[in-house]
């Protein structure tokens, strides 16, 4: 069973009253640019706990931008492991990382190896801290 993981944020509503003045597509623009940056913040921890054998594993973990969400003012982002061979890497003969669910979870012939997990952990504080920054730092720029 996964773990519910909580947050309290505090100054939302004045943050929500800056960005509704700066417009929605401004808004939608600074949400996408804050929780990108967060989620490469774990996404390079990540990386550098995955298992190297062939370092292939470590390749193949990505932020991916979610479909649109419940309100139009936010945006989510994720850290996963690209499971299909994307053109590029079809053509280089460069294989996926179909594997990494039983890497990080283990299977019935490995124990579970976790990296994705305590990279987040390790990070939240600090994902945090860059979204506050991009946020602040887009909004006093206008941008």
């Amino acid at each position: 069973m996964v773990d519910a993981v909580r947050f309290k944020v505090e100054g939302l509503q004045a943050l929500g009253q800056k960005l509704q003045a700066m417009g929605e597509e401004m808004t939608v623009k600074i949400a996408r640019g804050a929780t990108g940056a967060a989620a490469n913040v774990v996404k390079k921890s990540a990386q550098e706990k995955a298992p190297k054998r062939t370092g292939n594993l470590a390749k193949n973990i990505i932020t991916k931008r979610l479909g649109k969400s419940q309100s139009t003012l936010t945006s989510e982002h994720i850290v996963t492991v690209r499971r299909k061979r994307t053109k590029g890497q079809k053509a280089s003969g460069e294989l996926s990382a179909y594997y990494g669910q039983f890497v990080e979870f283990g299977s019935i012939r490995n124990t579970p190896q976790p990296f994705l997990r305590p990279a987040f952990d390790e990070n939240v504080q600090r994902a945090i801290e860059t979204m506050k920054s991009v946020i602040s730092d887009r909004i006093a720029r206008g941008k």
